[in-house]
């Protein structure tokens, strides 16, 4: 029985030492047992870095885009000039032009009087840029007048023809022909060269003898490529033509 009650006695020591130990590991006295931590309530410990989210990795079907990695390569788009238009790159041929000529003369045409002053007119020849020409000779024409006096009608129709000499200023005698034919293009004596797009300007003048017929007709004024050949063709030996009206008078 009593070593029963020493177990006893001995057990309950044993049980307050181990209580006072278990005591002396608390807080100190007076110190405040700190409170739990809430949920949701700011920490006095740093938070945590929150977890990186992985990057979405394409699906290998697909490309990654132009210069991502560092092997790609940025070409600059060319530049494209606009095109000059046909017209600046390729110049437009100069138009075919041909010989040309004109006479004229104050009124419009010629009006003499049998005995009277001459009166002039000029024949210009402008050349056009198909040829050049080594004989150009200017020739005159007129049909036959009927007389109004007896005998034989006088030469030329009682008209006399003359050009002026630019080197000079005389005045010489040019061949008029009075017929009702036309002239072969190889009878008209030698002319002149003019080149290319180059022009000449002629004074001639015409005045009517004392006798002789009178009345009116055209003079016919033609530029002879007096170089042509015998076969050439009438519109390629006489380039150029026109004429005058000569009115006679008493």
């Amino acid at each position: 029985m009593r070593r029963m009650q020493r177990a006893r006695v001995t057990a309950a020591g044993t049980a307050v030492v181990v209580a006072a130990l278990l005591a002396g590991c608390g807080p100190a006295a007076g110190e405040a047992k700190a409170p739990a931590a809430v949920p949701g309530s700011p920490s006095s410990e740093p938070p945590q870095p929150l977890p990186l989210t992985p990057a979405h990795t394409p699906p290998e079907s697909m490309s990654p885009p132009a210069g991502a990695g560092p092997s790609a390569t940025v070409t600059p788009a060319p530049v494209t000039k606009p095109s000059a238009p046909a017209s600046a790159l390729t110049a437009a041929p100069a138009r075919r032009t041909v010989l040309s000529m004109f006479a004229s003369t104050a009124g419009g045409r010629i009006e003499l009087v049998r005995g009277g002053a001459a009166k002039e007119f000029t024949v210009s020849v402008h050349n056009g840029n198909a040829r050049a020409y080594a004989e150009l000779a200017v020739a005159f024409q007129m049909e036959i007048m009927e007389s109004t006096g007896d005998g034989p009608a006088p030469a030329r129709n009682g008209l006399v023809l003359e050009r002026r000499d630019p080197a000079t200023g005389r005045w010489n005698s040019v061949e008029l022909r009075v017929a009702n034919d036309v002239q072969p293009h190889w009878l008209v004596p030698s002319g002149s060269p003019l080149a290319r797009d180059a022009s000449r300007v002629e004074r001639f003048r015409l005045r009517a003898a004392v006798k002789g017929p009178i009345g009116r007709t055209p003079l016919m004024i033609k530029i002879v490529d007096t170089a042509a050949p015998a076969e050439a063709a009438y519109d390629t030996a006489v380039p150029a033509r026109t004429s005058l009206t000569v009115s006679v008078g008493m």
